[in-house]
């Protein structure tokens, strides 16, 4: 938000509404959310198209995933890497068991009737990313 410039305390109630985001968007703390959401996106825009998936947590899971990819093991997969064991859900400071902290936020995900980011109100800005 500092880089593009955007000050949250300018924003009028009305504006600044944070919890907007779609099912895809919630689940990106969560081991897996992000590739999960550009599959979903992949597979309504293009029906029929398999995306293969592979999801590592931790670093120790994250090199060998890796690792199998330079091997040619994974070829043609959408590959995740997630630090935390869990996902950010379970980052630094993390108070609760990551299998709460991670059901909590896919229940939330579930919770919104938008479920991929063209369905945002926001979708038609997406290209003001790229400015």
């Amino acid at each position: 938000l500092e880089g593009k410039g955007v000050d949250l305390s300018a924003l009028q109630p009305a504006e600044a509404k944070l919890d907007e985001g779609t099912n895809a968007g919630r689940g990106f703390a969560v081991s897996g959310g992000v590739a999960k959401a550009v599959k979903s996106l992949i597979e309504k825009e293009h029906p029929g198209t398999t995306v293969k998936v592979q999801a590592a947590e931790g670093l120790k899971n994250c090199r060998t995933m890796l690792m199998m990819a330079k091997a040619g093991r994974l070829n043609g997969y959408l590959l995740e890497g997630m630090a935390c064991p869990g996902g950010c859900v379970a980052g630094a400071g993390t108070l609760q068991p990551i299998t709460k902290s991670s059901a909590l936020v896919k229940k939330y995900a579930t919770e919104n009737p938008m479920t991929n980011s063209d369905e945002s109100r926001y979708a038609s800005r997406l290209e003001e990313l790229y400015e």
